[in-house]
């Protein structure tokens, strides 16, 4: 049986790609089965950055109504780990971005928005569609979108679920950036190898960070923040990196990270 999702490593960029274009990426057990399978070795690899794209035109139009159906029975005992691809691309320590095309929907659409970032073609669409099938959703998309466009917006994208242009998408943050549909891939990796660039600990950490936050109160996740401030400061294998930003030419002005905070050499 021909894999449904395929990972190829680019550098420090983990490429992982819905692959059933001749479905438009629907979603199946197997796709569920497979990606969960190759996102799980992630969080322990060298990879800092992991793009999350679809083969041919679409992102994925969702569940595949008919076709590519295991013959198994579908149970929670089963499959309850599968749905935690989302989890384990909102929480890995890379950051994670979904590179959005065409069609957009259900399960695809959850694992879209558990990632850290989402760009979109100018074409993309997207839509919950859950309802409309029968279900009550899955891959974490209520709490994501709850999370990403407000309570509101979730309620009316998730209990009307028509379909969502990219410009709409846009407007009210569920994407952040929009591309021609022929640069996007090349646009979206070009932004990953710029995540990439920078040192894997103060990436990581900032990263833990964002995750900190959306848990504590300001009080706590200010105690946090500062222990890791400090200890990336400290970190003996940044003083290289640091140092090579003080040459001249085109370079940035270097920012020195001191216990008292972020310092910009003049």
């Amino acid at each position: 049986m021909e894999p449904s999702v395929l990972v190829e490593k680019r550098g420090a960029v983990s490429i992982v790609t819905l692959h059933r274009p001749g479905r438009r990426n629907g979603v199946t057990v197997q796709m569920c089965e497979e990606l969960y399978e190759a996102l799980s070795p992630v969080p322990a690899s060298d990879a800092r950055v992991v793009v999350l794209r679809g083969a041919g035109n679409d992102f994925s139009v969702g569940a595949d109504l008919t076709g590519g159906h295991s013959s198994e029975p579908v149970t929670l005992e089963r499959l309850g780990a599968v749905y935690h691809a989302s989890t384990l691309l909102h929480t890995m320590p890379q950051l994670t971005i979904a590179a959005i095309d065409g069609g957009c929907a259900g399960a695809a659409m959850g694992w879209a928005c558990a990632c850290d970032f989402r760009f979109a073609s100018e074409r993309a669409r997207f839509a919950t569609g859950f309802l409309k099938v029968g279900v009550s959703g899955d891959m974490g998309l209520v709490w994501s979108l709850a999370r990403l466009v407000g309570a509101a917006r979730a309620r009316e994208l998730l209990f009307f679920p028509e379909k969502v242009t990219a410009q709409d998408a846009l407007a009210f943050g569920l994407v952040t950036r929009l591309f021609p549909a022929d640069t996007l891939h090349d646009e979206v990796l070009a932004l990953a190898d710029e995540l990439a660039g920078h040192h894997p600990f103060p990436l990581r950490m900032m990263k833990a960070n964002v995750l900190s936050a959306e848990r504590m109160d300001m009080a706590e996740y200010i105690e946090v923040e500062s222990a890791r401030h400090l200890h990336v400061t400290a970190s003996p294998s940044l003083l290289p990196a640091r140092s090579s930003q003080s040459g001249t030419g085109t370079r940035r002005t270097p920012t020195q990270v001191t216990a008292e905070g972020p310092r910009r050499d003049s």
